[in-house]
């Protein structure tokens, strides 16, 4: 009997799903209703995709992607990649606040704070910062062009200071990095 008490307390949470709300659309804007069929969010966004399990979901707002809790709450502006929110990469997406640049987790909670004028996506545990770089358009996409780069690391921390033309790459394993700076390349060593 203990052993079958155990099993429910430890397993059936797992196969339980939260009682997320539904996306519907209504005159060609979009909201969300309960499982009841309750509108709990009026229809109010050009497009909307479905909560996840975190109970977050991605809207466009203003023509802005946002993030969004269950009670309508904007919680954050996200980068826009490929016409849509951010990917993760390393459990961590881009956000956009006064024009300057942070790191968020699946919950939309901000992990790293907006500080940058723009940040690369983490790879191998850091990720190319920059300050006093610009997104230049180029048809369908953009490129960044001027301003000066570092690195940080999934804490927040500056490893390599921001004052390289560029960095070429980062080895995580060495703790060295190949830059550019006054036209000259060379490989540095960080922390």
């Amino acid at each position: 009997m203990k052993f079958l008490f155990t099993f429910f307390i430890l397993f059936i949470p797992l196969f339980a799903r939260p009682n997320l709300p539904i996306s519907f659309e209504e005159n060609g804007l979009y909201g969300f209703k309960n499982k009841s069929g309750k509108v709990i969010i009026k229809p109010q966004y050009q497009h909307v995709m479905d909560f996840t399990k975190e109970s977050v979901s991605f809207v466009v707002n203003e023509n802005k992607w946002v993030c969004i809790d269950t009670k309508n709450k904007i919680l954050l502006e996200t980068f826009v990649y490929d016409n849509g929110p951010d990917y993760y990469s390393e459990k961590l997406a881009r956000f956009v606040e006064n024009g300057k640049f942070g790191f968020f987790d699946s919950r939309c909670k901000k992990q790293i704070p907006a500080t940058y004028d723009f940040v690369f996506p983490f790879e191998n545990g850091f990720s190319i910062v920059c300050n006093g770089c610009k997104l230049q358009p180029e048809e369908e996409h953009s490129r960044i062009v001027g301003g000066k780069y570092g690195a940080i690391n999934k804490t927040g921390k500056l490893v390599i200071p921001i004052e390289f033309e560029s960095i070429n790459s980062i080895d995580a394993k060495k703790k060295t990095a190949n830059v550019t700076n006054n036209k000259t390349k060379s490989t540095i060593n960080f922390k």
